[in-house]
């Protein structure tokens, strides 16, 4: 007798539930989460902090591929995979996040503007270091929340204004001397293998500097010290100053470079450092050596001539080429994945900019025109970005185009950026920024526009690099007195774990074959 006015009440209280779900849907759209705050996150709700990513497991922080993993760096994987717990939800507290207390718009600091306008992210940035100078973490709003993703800007859009604070020269265009690059992309690099688990099937063992023989050496460690069986290996053996290696594509052999000889020359030797062979023999300095994708070809620049030129390197047969003849200097070679294309920095126009070169024609291009130093190019491996560093208003700060040149986008606002790399896929960015005395790492995922900061350590952790999966990054930290190599989950929010534990000085570290920026400076 009862069951219909019973039915009437439940189905009422059914679409009253439906309504209200769906209301707080539609406000937390543009409704800051607190992973906006750059906590550690759990699940989704990370939003642009260090969080947990695809809901705290699978790749994310937690479980599956993203969570323990190795962690610690037992055996022979070197911690790959590390991530932080699926259950931590991260603490979002202002305090810890925003030290200085800036008001951030839409973020919790400015409820009253939960959310800016469509079309209103700014050219190259979004909100991305504006709100917060001090942890670029800080950068979410509603529309970078939302996937809209900020137009990339013209050469001409990312000079500074007149008025607002101009250094004291200004930047501006200069005339430039070559023509602009013919190519919008170039052949991207092999992606890495997984197996049918999704974890990266490559060799996954790091290699990184110390004083631990008593002088500067590169070792290579399988794991993590410490653990039964992990022994670091010695790999440039010699009673000098070994230093900024690179590892060959397939993982069977380092370049160097070594003062052993009087001057610095370039040595190879095999990936157990059984055995070290001198590549160049001058009486000049030969430096900043990278491998080609070939395995075989090794870029490097010389002063043999009494400036900086390019030159290759076939390290089977010995033949050598002059790439570049400019009576300027041509400065720190970099390898596109791509064994016919190069970048490279020149002062051939009264400042650095950047510069491609193609090996199969001996053809060299233009990229950037600016006035002001535009320092370490790198080409990310999917072929078709570049990036560099660039002091428009003064501080360093960290850029990305295309490769001709067309298309800037502002990666870091405010402090000093240094020492950036690429992950292996070429869609995300690992780099150290400076803010007085102390350096933190962070991560940009360019498909998404999220910064992640990885460290908040009050000293200096610098000199990233992506393990060969892309699911870690390594760097050097001082947190435990004398400096060691440390890695964590690529979106930072899980444990931070050591993989050397020398009393010796480790620095300077490299996991996947690329050229090791860390020993580079301004």
């Amino acid at each position: 007798m009862n069951s219909q006015p019973s039915r009437k009440w439940g189905k009422v209280l059914f679409i009253l539930v439906a309504v209200l779900t769906i209301s707080s849907l539609l406000l937390s759209a543009c409704a800051p989460s607190q992973g906006l705050e750059g906590g550690g996150g759990g699940g989704n709700s990370g939003g642009n902090g260090g969080g947990g990513g695809n809901g705290g497991g699978g790749n994310g922080g937690g479980g599956g591929n993203g969570g323990g993993g190795n962690a610690g760096g037992g055996g022979g994987g070197g911690g790959q995979n590390q991530g932080g717990s699926p259950s931590d939800p991260g603490t979002g507290d202002p305090t810890v996040q925003n030290p200085d207390g800036v008001v951030v718009r839409g973020s919790k600091q400015d409820g009253s503007d939960p959310c800016l306008d469509a079309g209103e992210l700014p050219c190259g940035q979004g909100d991305h270091g504006k709100g917060n100078p001090v942890n670029g973490s800080l950068h979410a709003n509603c529309r970078a929340a939302q996937g809209e993703v900020d137009p990339k800007c013209t050469p001409e859009d990312i000079l500074p204004p007149p008025g607002n604070n101009p250094p004291k020269d200004p930047p501006t265009f200069v005339p430039p001397v070559l023509p602009p690059p013919p190519v919008v992309e170039v052949t991207p690099a092999p992606k890495v293998k997984v197996d049918d688990k999704g974890v990266a099937s490559c060799p996954n063992w790091i290699m990184f500097h110390s004083f631990r023989s008593g002088n500067l050496d590169i070792f290579r460690l399988d794991g993590t010290e410490g653990v039964e069986g992990i022994e670091a290996i010695n790999l440039s053996n010699g009673g000098s100053q070994d230093s900024r290696p690179s590892r060959s594509p397939n993982d069977e052999f380092v370049v160097f470079q070594s003062d052993r000889d009087g001057n610095v020359e370039l040595y190879v030797t095999d990936n157990q450092g059984k055995s070290q062979t001198r590549l160049t023999n001058t009486q000049s300095n030969n430096i900043n050596a990278m491998f080609g994708p070939d395995n075989q070809s090794v870029i490097y620049q010389s002063d043999r001539n009494g400036n900086w030129d390019i030159f290759l390197l076939n390290k089977e047969t010995g033949e050598e080429l002059q790439l570049t003849s400019d009576t300027s200097d041509d400065v720190n070679p970099f390898y596109s994945p791509d064994k016919n294309w190069i970048t490279f920095q020149s002062n051939r126009t009264g400042s650095w900019n950047v510069f491609i070169f193609d090996i199969s024609t001996g053809t060299e291009y233009q990229v950037t025109s600016f006035s002001t130093d535009v320092l370490f190019p790198s080409w990310s491996p999917d072929g078709k970005q570049l990036a560099f560093f660039i002091n428009m208003s003064g501080t360093w700060d960290l850029y990305v185009s295309d490769v001709q040149g067309k298309g800037f986008k502002q990666i870091t606002t405010g402090g000093d950026a240094q020492n950036a790399t690429w992950s292996p896929e070429g869609d995300r960015l690992a780099y150290q920024v400076t803010y007085g005395e102390n350096t933190d790492v962070f991560t940009f995922d360019l498909t998404s526009n999220q910064e992640y900061q990885l460290t908040d350590f009050g000293g200096v952790d610098s000199a990233p690099t992506w393990n060969c999966g892309g699911t870690d990054v390594s760097f050097t930290s001082n947190r435990e007195g004398n400096p060691n190599i440390y890695s964590t989950w690529w979106q930072g929010g899980g444990d931070i774990y050591g993989i050397t534990l020398s009393p010796a000085t480790d620095k300077w570290s490299q996991w996947s074959p690329s050229k090791e920026p860390g020993s580079r400076g301004y």
